[in-house]
């Protein structure tokens, strides 16, 4: 489909970004983060269920490109937990993945901190899933997720480390159901995380 050209081809491009500007390499930071994120799943379940958003963990590490510069990078690896709660005595439907999200990002420098907004794109490898009522996760579910990525963070530099906190927007991009018998599914969340990072470069 044409989302799976597309979301690979917009992480190659960020990356392309990075190895062509020596502004961004020459304030690298690597980091470890973690949070919440808070997910639902946009699409018609075939069936009356009652549902309502799963709360789960996201965390990971990351590099940061940029540093202070106004125009920045951050890439990462996440383990991110999605799905979604049902209000009629069913177990949960979790979906878990490995994402790699690639963000660019537009900041104003303000001395000892920079707010910036940010946006790209995530690849999401499924880990694990849990049936919902009348799924199969085998059959059902697809293994991988295209999605893209809406948000804002805050870097605070603190001498030799810096401290970010960030919210995000995820929306799946491709339908993950396989089910003849649903409609598209496609998963929403949204993220909140804090994270520490430590210089490579100088």
């Amino acid at each position: 489909m044409a989302t799976s050209r597309l979301v690979p081809g917009l992480l190659a491009t960020l990356l392309l970004v990075v190895a062509s500007s020596p502004d961004l390499h020459a304030q690298t930071t690597f980091g470890v983060r973690g949070g919440v994120t808070v997910s639902s799943l946009d699409g018609d379940l075939g069936q009356t269920f009652e549902k309502s958003n799963r709360t789960g963990f996201a965390g990971g590490v990351f590099l940061d490109f940029g540093g202070s510069n106004p125009l920045g990078l951050q890439i990462g690896a996440e383990y991110i937990q999605r799905g979604v709660e049902f209000d009629t005595g069913f177990e949960d439907f979790s979906l878990n993945y490995l994402e790699i999200p690639a963000v660019v990002k537009l900041g104003v420098p303000l001395g000892g901190l920079k707010p910036s907004l940010l946006g790209g794109a995530a690849l999401g490898f499924q880990t694990s899933c849990e049936n919902g009522p009348g799924f199969d996760c085998d059959e059902e579910i697809t293994s991988t997720e295209f999605a893209g990525l809406l948000g804002a963070d805050v870097a605070f530099y603190l001498g030799g480390l810096t401290l970010f906190v960030d919210g995000r927007y995820h929306f799946g991009l491709n339908d993950i159901s396989d089910a003849a018998d649903f409609d598209e599914l496609k998963n929403r969340a949204w993220t909140f995380q804090g994270g520490i990072g430590f210089p490579l470069g100088g």
